[in-house]
């Protein structure tokens, strides 16, 4: 227990003196020309819609593999108490699963709502384009 406390202060330490002589080392070189791309708000709120409507069209799959899933599970139960259980907290594990992943655009909208954005029209509603 003592050795990881030790271990953990240490990393810590490591790595803060690390940032800190990274930070001192880059302080007087100017920016202006560097290669990359500005990128506004809009744009980011751009790329996490369209990784939002990525992963919930993929999920949408695994969710109906899901479904099936946990149905066999019940049938391969046959009665048993203990394998019942085990299919019912799956089934259970598997809709919150699922509430997740049909609500990705809300965590979104919540998470922008918090930091202050107010322009939700940009996700709101989750606007995915044909595939």
């Amino acid at each position: 227990m003592i050795k990881a406390k030790i271990s953990q202060f240490l990393n810590f330490s490591i790595s803060t003196a690390v940032l800190l002589l990274a930070k001192s080392a880059f302080a007087g070189i100017p920016l202006d020309n560097a290669p990359g791309i500005n990128l506004t708000i809009q744009d980011v709120l751009r790329i996490i819609t369209g990784l939002a409507c990525w992963i919930s069209s993929v999920a949408l799959v695994f969710i109906v593999v899901a479904v099936v899933y946990f149905g066999v599970k019940f049938l391969m139960a046959q009665g048993d108490p203990t394998k019942l259980t085990n299919a019912k907290n799956s089934f259970l594990w598997g809709l919150v699963g699922i509430l997740v992943i049909l609500g990705t655009y809300t965590i979104i909208a919540t998470v922008a709502y918090n930091l202050g954005i107010t322009n939700l029209s940009l996700i709101i509603p989750l606007k995915c384009p044909a595939f």
